[in-house]
C-alpha cells in the first residue's frame, strides 16, 4: 500500500498531485519543450520569408509564450483535468505592411511558405468581422517537422491599437463573467469605437478565411 501510494502521489511546486495529473503536468511541459527545441529554426524561417515578402517583423520579444501563460491558457480554455488540447500560438509571429499593401504582401507569404513545405492550416480574417473589435489576420502554420505556430498580419496602426488602448480594455473585460452586464457592454462598445477608427487594408477580403 505505502509502494502504491507513493507512486500515485507527487509533488510539484510545493502541491501533491495524484499520479494521473503528474502524468498530465508533464504532457503539458513535454509539448512546450518540443517548441522551444523548434523555435530558433523556425524564428530563422519566418525572418526569410518575412524579407521575401517584403514585410516587416513586429513583437518579436513575444514570440515565445511563457510558461505560466501556457499553463493558464490551458486552464483557462479548457479545464484542468483536459487531456484534449491544442494550444496552436506558444510560438507567435507577427508581419506588418502598410494598409495599401497588407493584402498583396499577405497573399505572396502564404504562397511562399507553401511552396517551402509549410501548411497553413487555419486562416481567421478579423478585418471581414465587423462585431470584432480586433483587427488582424490570424493564421496558424505546421512546419516540415510538425511544429504548430501563429503567424499574424497587421498593418502597423492595428499591431499598436492591439498592443496598447485595446489590449487595456481587453483586460479590464476579460474577468466579467456577466456578458450582459453594463460594465461589459461599455467597455465592448468601447473598443468597437476603437476598431472602427482603424482604416482597412486595400482588397483585405481577397485573404479568405480557411480552416
Amino acid at each position: 500500500m505505502r509502494g502504491e501510494k507513493m507512486w500515485r502521489n507527487r509533488f510539484l511546486n510545493g502541491k501533491q498531485y495524484d499520479h494521473g495529473v503528474f502524468r498530465l503536468q508533464v504532457k503539458r511541459m513535454s509539448c512546450y519543450n518540443k517548441a522551444a527545441v523548434c523555435e530558433p529554426k523556425i524564428t530563422r524561417q519566418v525572418r526569410a520569408m518575412a524579407k521575401k515578402a517584403g514585410m516587416e517583423m513586429a513583437g518579436m520579444e513575444n514570440r515565445m509564450k511563457s510558461r505560466d501563460s501556457y499553463l493558464q491558457k490551458i486552464q483557462r480554455k479548457y479545464g484542468p483535468g483536459c487531456q484534449d488540447y491544442e494550444v496552436k500560438d506558444i510560438l507567435r509571429y507577427t508581419y506588418t505592411a502598410s494598409a495599401e499593401e497588407l493584402t498583396k504582401k499577405t497573399l505572396k507569404a502564404m504562397e511562399l511558405y507553401w511552396k517551402s513545405g509549410y501548411d497553413t492550416v487555419e486562416i481567421k480574417n478579423y478585418w471581414l468581422d465587423r462585431q470584432s473589435p480586433y483587427k488582424g489576420i490570424n493564421t496558424t502554420l505546421r512546419s516540415p517537422d510538425g511544429q504548430i505556430f501563429e503567424l499574424q498580419y497587421h498593418t502597423p496602426e492595428s499591431f499598436s491599437i492591439k498592443n496598447g488602448k485595446m489590449h487595456e480594455l481587453y483586460e479590464m473585460q476579460r474577468p466579467i463573467k456577466d456578458l450582459s452586464s453594463k460594465e461589459y457592454q461599455e467597455l465592448w462598445n468601447q473598443m468597437l469605437q476603437i476598431s472602427n477608427s482603424i482604416k482597412q487594408p486595400k482588397d483585405i477580403e481577397k485573404v479568405k478565411p480557411w480552416e
